[in-house]
């Protein structure tokens, strides 16, 4: 269980280092995506409940940490979109790519809109219409083609439970 935590922090910490380092340089605004959200919503939609809130937090954590921000809003932010991905991941939809690339788009929605009125209630200003012109819209289509990407991947190397083996 230990080592399987110390793996889960290394992936979210790369996705965090990664988003606050070299996604900037490397993809002109307006929007980017977001790793930390993609690795915590994949892993929300595939996994208990518990499991993905543990992964927003830390995640969060840790986006917070190397990018410079209030500490502790993305892990907010990010808490709050779990129960929606986790809601939407019934078991018949986990085969398709409809499911995950909707919690990618609806996701990012709720996560800028709670990470915005965070921002709020700590005073910072807020312009809501170019945010989402230039933040959340394109943040939302970034996100959903990345989900299309990631998803397999994650899905894949998901453990899965072996099946009973029926007897007759």
């Amino acid at each position: 269980m230990r080592r399987r935590w110390v793996q889960v922090l290394g992936v979210l910490g790369s996705a965090a280092l990664i988003q606050a380092t070299w996604i900037p340089m490397g993809i002109p605004d307006p929007g980017r995506p977001n790793l930390v959200f993609l690795v915590v919503a994949t892993a929300a939609f595939l996994a208990p409940l518990e499991e993905g809130l543990k992964w927003a937090l830390a995640g969060g954590l840790l986006l917070d940490l190397f990018s410079g921000g209030p500490m502790g809003h993305s892990a907010l932010a990010l808490m709050a979109m779990v129960p929606l991905a986790h809601g939407l991941s019934r078991p018949v939809f986990r085969g398709r790519l409809f499911m995950p690339a909707l919690v990618a788009a609806a996701g990012t929605l709720l996560m800028e809109g709670v990470r915005g009125i965070l921002l709020m209630v700590l005073q910072y200003p807020v312009d809501w219409n170019a945010a989402l012109r230039q933040v959340m819209l394109p943040e939302a289509l970034w996100n959903t083609v990345g989900m299309l990407l990631l998803y397999p991947l994650f899905r894949a190397l998901r453990p899965r439970p072996e099946r009973p083996v029926l007897r007759s």
